[in-house]
């Protein structure tokens, strides 16, 4: 279900029934609002379901690099004739583009063949490859409204109604976001009820809750994970920059975690 953003919805409706499609488009905004959920929705008005297979490809690599191997493959797939009328590809994370990757795929939207249409999607359109970012029609999406993604939760997820209204006012207007919490709230819920307590905690507790925690390297990264979120709705600039470097080293394996996570606690 696509909320919010209506009128980029609307703008589309137009050139679909116009024909006056462009032949490449980055969705760029915030995490969670729905700019995949349109590009398919558009791939669906213009294939149909029965073309879809064949004349659509998706390319999803959430955290992993997109390498020139997958451009290639893209290549190959965006020249075969279609079945339909277009094909098209959906670039999901597209600031995961390698730069061997990036410059193959400048190759081709340069000189695309005319029945094919292109949605790059990203919520970082500042690590693209300025080159390739300049070959789209740049579409950029708003956060919903707290009201959308709060109503949602409750008609539709059918999340409990004081649930509802903290996973929406934290996830600062990303129904993802939401959706992710409200899933696990009573986790989320601990890892808040811990931070707050390490804040007001004396060294001694602080790095023995650390040694708790870090033999969990995944319990670890799921709660400084919520630690993030949940500063960024404090609107706590310096918590939130301490927690993002935590972050950063817990997703290096080379780095020792406790000793990181030790670190961070004797800044709070």
């Amino acid at each position: 279900m696509f909320l919010g953003n209506q009128q980029i919805k609307d703008y589309f409706e137009k050139l679909i029934k116009s024909e006056a499609l462009n032949h490449a488009y980055l969705f760029h905004g915030p995490e969670g609002v729905g700019k995949k959920l349109l590009a398919l929705q558009i791939s669906e008005s213009l294939l149909g379901p029965a073309y879809q297979n064949t004349d659509l490809k998706l390319i999803d690599k959430s955290g992993e690099e997109i390498h020139i191997a997958d451009v290639r493959e893209l290549k190959n797939f965006i020249h075969l004739t279609p079945f339909g009328k277009y094909k098209i590809a959906i670039l999901n994370n597209a600031h995961n583009l390698g730069r061997d990757a990036s410059n193959a795929l400048l190759k081709i939207l340069e000189e695309p063949p005319r029945d094919s249409i292109f949605f790059l999607i990203s919520h970082l359109p500042k690590a693209l490859l300025p080159t390739v970012a300049s070959r789209c029609q740049k579409i950029r999406f708003k956060p919903l409204k707290k009201e959308q993604v709060f109503n949602h939760l409750i008609n539709q997820q059918k999340i409990k109604r004081n649930e509802a209204e903290i996973c929406s006012k934290i996830s600062n207007g990303s129904l993802g976001l939401a959706l992710e919490l409200a899933n696990n709230f009573d986790g989320f819920q601990k890892n808040v009820n811990l931070l707050n307590r390490l804040i007001k905690a004396g060294f001694r507790e602080r790095f023995d809750e650390a040694k708790k925690i870090s033999a969990s390297p995944e319990d670890l990264k799921k709660a400084a994970g919520d630690w993030f979120v949940y500063s960024v709705s404090l609107t706590d600039k310096k918590l939130a920059k301490e927690i993002l470097y935590l972050n950063n080293i817990l997703s290096r394996p080379q780095f020792n975690h406790r000793l990181a996570l030790e670190n961070f606690l004797v800044h709070l």
